[in-house]
């Protein structure tokens, strides 16, 4: 009765608002008491929505008011004393609703679910049980009674409680399935090898339920690296454990796969886990590759890995197959051909290509079309026309640095740097095509003179690159002092502009990740020119993706199934871009929450109200007050107009 009478006086004040703003504040026009009344009406219905009344005799529809939201998640399907939850909770729900409810299905999201849809046919498939957003619809569309059909392994225990507090709902569970016996992977991550010897830690976190031990085995490209028992946790924990596994002779991408077996195990989608992992270098890594070995890389490499807080891999070529890895001589290993650092290239978060210049042949022309983020320190004019910067012969002479800091974004970082009287640099490159440098940097020479660029920010293409135009700042850094802190400002500016590019991409096609949970989209990293690239992703030799796309598009394939995909991308030509494989796993944490009902402790007053017989259908689950308050602000407005009203 308060809450009815509370509506009338509060719909009686806005009535009179608008009838009081057409009287006194708007211009008298004819017609002024129907726009009046149209606006009260408006302001009326919203108010009436807001209340959300049910209307009497809205009870026909019975099911509108009366939900079984059926659990379709994966761990409906495991499988205790020969059967499965999934079978006795969906004929349970076939029974319901035929007496009228309506059955929607939960999980990941809330779908409508009729009989013989193609939900049932493919039986239990999310792989969460999220109770509380199902919870919320329901409310949402005015549903009275809810019954909740489920094992009640629910992620969402504490949302669900504080959802039964607050909504208007009725709800009632009903448990399936029996004791199951489960071992399982929840966590599965391998370390990347630097070398291609000695061990690395693979870091793996099991669960399990009623069953105290398991088998463990690791493979690493199939081959079985790692075999023991482990003891599981209590059910509703998970245990955390390291394991050395020895590292693959062979660098490059290694798939590594983690199964655990136990007997009786009902639920096998958490039995095996997937992760990549790299030898002979690190993903995400600042690598740099020296093409004409000298002081500088020896002092620049540790100041970016310092810096951007990543990891530094560096190969100094030696000859026309063989590189010297980077590195203290206790963690050195032999030399490693080309392939190698093309793989560590193509992985790299951040590259350095240091000694362009005439004599490079062909395949060090080619890593500068195939890196993103880069620093390029070139030694010569022919050098610097590899990449696209057209200069005169390099300078010699004493090149010291000017004192004055041009406005660019390295400005921040080198303010307070005492930058007079640093070691002087040589070979300074002057662009010939009449370019005007916006340097961060400026040189002199021998301390007088017009200044000339020592760095080259290049934003143009479709990734950032600094080119460095002098050589010798490894002079900086040799003595220490004011010198050494120049230099580490300057490198730690260029990484941070470098690494603030967000449109950055692969500098070839391939996926975003190398292992995608069930339930996530299957993302691609492309080239950001727009070169036409075919995509085609096998699983067991049929083709599940066949596209063609450009390289400035983002491309997503959607959800896939669990399984080893091979992919190969190829150009506009037919030309191989890149292969390789990558795995959507099967892996679930379904089976570690604990089977446990929530406590239902619906409000007296709220229980009564919903389950009062004829208590109709809320206002707010109709469409035409919605479309009514639409069309009475529609038509106010043009009225206005046609009387001349603003």
């Amino acid at each position: 009765m308060i809450r009815f009478l509370l509506f009338a006086v509060l719909a009686a004040s806005a009535a009179g608002y608008a009838f009081w703003v057409y009287r006194h504040a708007e211009l008298r026009v004819p017609g002024s008491v129907w726009l009046a009344l149209a606006r009260a009406a408006t302001l009326v219905l919203i108010l009436a929505l807001l209340f959300d009344p049910r209307l009497p005799g809205t009870d026909s529809a019975a099911a509108v008011s009366r939900w079984v939201l059926l659990d379709a998640s994966l761990s409906m399907s495991a499988t205790a004393d020969g059967s499965t939850a999934w079978d006795a909770a969906s004929a349970r729900a076939d029974a319901l609703a035929a007496d009228g409810w309506i059955v929607i299905t939960f999980g990941e999201s809330a779908d409508v679910f009729s009989e013989g849809s193609e939900e049932e046919a493919a039986g239990p498939e999310h792989a969460h049980t999220r109770l509380a957003p199902a919870l919320e619809r329901a409310a949402e569309a005015g549903v009275s009674s809810v019954q909740v059909l489920s094992d009640l392994r629910f992620e969402d225990a504490v949302a669900i409680g504080a959802a039964l507090e607050r909504l208007p709902l009725d709800v009632t569970f009903e448990a399936f399935g029996g004791a199951v016996t489960n071992s399982g992977i929840s966590s599965f991550d391998v370390a990347d090898a630097p070398r291609p010897e000695g061990t690395v830690v693979a870091e793996i976190e099991v669960h399990g339920v009623g069953v105290d031990s398991a088998d463990l085995t690791i493979r690493a490209d199939g081959i079985e690296v790692v075999t023991r028992r482990i003891g599981l946790p209590a059910p509703g924990l998970r245990n955390r454990f390291d394991v050395s596994i020895p590292v693959p002779e062979a660098a490059g991408r290694i798939r590594y796969s983690a199964v655990i077996s136990a007997g009786g195990d009902g639920f096998p989608s958490d039995d095996e886990a997937v992760a990549y992992a790299t030898v002979g270098h690190e993903e995400g890594a600042v690598v740099l590759v020296s093409l004409r070995p000298d002081w500088e890389p020896r002092y620049m490499l540790p100041v970016l890995e310092e810096v951007t807080g990543l990891p530094a891999a560096g190969f100094l070529r030696v000859g026309a197959e063989r590189f010297v890895p980077m590195g203290p001589a206790l963690a050195r290993s032999s030399p490693v051909d080309s392939a190698t650092v093309r793989r560590a290239l193509a992985d790299a978060q951040l590259v350095v290509i240091h000694g362009l210049s005439a004599e490079a042949d062909a395949w060090g022309r080619g890593l500068v079309d195939r890196v993103g983020r880069s620093i390029l320190m070139v030694d010569d004019a022919a050098g610097a026309a590899i990449i696209g910067f057209q200069a005169g012969p390099a300078r010699g002479g004493e090149w010291y640095l000017s004192g004055d800091i041009p406005s660019s974004p390295l400005a921040g970082e080198m303010a307070g740097a005492a930058l007079l009287g640093l070691p002087p640099l040589t070979r300074v490159l002057v662009p010939t095509d009449g370019r005007v440098l916006n340097s961060p940097l400026n040189l002199q020479l021998r301390g007088t003179g017009p200044p000339e660029g020592a760095l080259f920010l290049d934003d143009t293409g479709s990734s950032r690159r600094v080119i460095a135009l002098a050589s010798g700042f490894w002079r900086w850094a040799m003595r220490g002092g004011a010198g050494q802190d120049a230099y580490r400002r300057m490198w730690s500016g260029v990484a941070g502009w470098l690494l603030a590019d967000e449109t950055a991409s692969a500098p070839e096609p391939r996926p975003a990740k190398w292992v995608f949970a069930r339930d996530e989209a299957v993302s691609w990293l492309l080239p950001g020119d727009s070169t036409d690239i075919a995509l085609e992703v096998t699983l067991n030799g049929a083709v599940v993706v066949d596209t063609v796309t450009t390289g400035s598009m983002g491309l997503s394939s959607g959800r896939l199934a669990p399984g080893r995909y091979a992919y190969e991308a190829k150009g506009s030509e037919g030309e191989p871009l890149a292969s390789g494989s990558f795995d959507v796993t099967a892996t679930s944490e379904e089976l570690i929450p604990v089977s446990a009902a929530p406590t239902v402790s619906l409000r007296p007053e709220v229980t009564a109200s919903q389950q009062q017989p004829g208590g109709g259908r809320p206002l707010r689950t109709y469409l035409w007050p919605y479309v009514l308050a639409i069309m009475l602000l529609c038509g106010e407005w043009v009225a206005r107009r046609r009387t001349g009203l603003r």
